[in-house]
């Protein structure tokens, strides 16, 4: 199981268990950790393991980041460096995983795949881009893990760029939803932003109906969008479609691990010109033609 899932699961699952409980649930883990071990051991044997996380397991290929001879991959390297180091200094929080015995650095590199998925979908946004301007949109914010390679990526160019961050910010009282976000707090995102704070727009509601009120863009380059919400994510497309520049990028977290998501991002595109790329971290990549 990887630091990620045992968090998450600890956290939904953290109730009082009763003596003969927890005792099963020793004997279940001393199993577990047995043949888990001996299983690893003969797997090491065959070949080295060179990733584990977010739902991938990875051996003989080195990930991408681990090729310094890249400058793209160089730049990688060095904004998880510098988002780890932030965690473990306590000036950006991920409340997301906040436990008793969370172990943030296993955390950041169990997402390395996802988050190198999100650089150098903004990586092309921006090359595809003619203006001086970058505008950038994310729908689903939570503590702005997400968006700080984001932000990070538009600051390595000679470019001016905007942010424009929706999120309710606040519980979501839906039962279908694995988590109700009830720790989610703007302050908290914000001071994790503070670095990029004057280049950011906060749209605090529930989608769509913020759309109405809020400061929006007039034009796109690249959208993200992690709302674990059918309804939601065809409201944003909705909505951002048409803003959004050729050659710009929409970025879908929940493509591959939700079925009905899927197919209302599937039958959205059905009649546009671009491209869509499927990866095996379930994040979907449309590029507009």
């Amino acid at each position: 199981m990887t630091e990620i899932e045992r968090i998450l699961n600890a956290k939904e699952k953290n109730k009082k268990k009763n003596f003969f409980s927890n005792l099963n649930l020793i004997f279940k883990k001393f199993l577990s950790n047995f043949f888990f071990r001996y299983y690893e051991f003969k797997e090491f044997k065959k070949k080295e393991k060179t990733f584990s996380g977010w739902g991938l397991l990875t051996t003989g290929t080195k990930p991408p980041w681990k090729n310094q001879n890249n400058i793209d991959n160089i730049f990688f390297l060095k904004c998880l460096n510098n988002l780890n180091d932030l965690v473990e200094k306590k000036f950006f929080r991920l409340t997301q995983f906040e436990y008793e015995d969370t172990n943030f650095t296993k955390v950041l590199n169990e997402l390395s795949w996802r988050h190198y998925i999100v650089f150098n979908s903004i990586t092309l946004a921006i090359k595809n881009s003619s203006s001086d301007e970058i505008n950038i949109a994310e729908c689903g914010v939570c503590d702005g893990l997400t968006i700080f390679f984001a932000l990070k990526t538009c600051e390595r160019e000679n470019k001016s760029y905007k942010g424009y961050l929706y999120d309710a910010w606040q519980n979501l009282d839906d039962k279908k939803l694995r988590f109700q976000y009830s720790y989610l707090d703007l302050e908290v995102t914000k001071k994790n932003l503070n670095m990029f704070s004057k280049n950011l727009v906060y749209n605090k509601g529930f989608i769509p109906k913020i759309f109405s009120t809020a400061k929006n863009p007039t034009n796109l380059d690249w959208l993200h969008i992690d709302l674990n919400s059918n309804e939601a994510t065809q409201s944003s497309l909705d909505f951002f479609y048409e803003k959004l520049n050729k050659g710009g990028i929409i970025l879908f977290d929940d493509y591959g691990g939700f079925d009905d998501t899927r197919n209302i991002i599937d039958n959205f595109f059905k009649d546009k010109k671009g491209h869509f790329i499927n990866y095996p971290t379930g994040q979907g990549v449309f590029i507009k033609f």
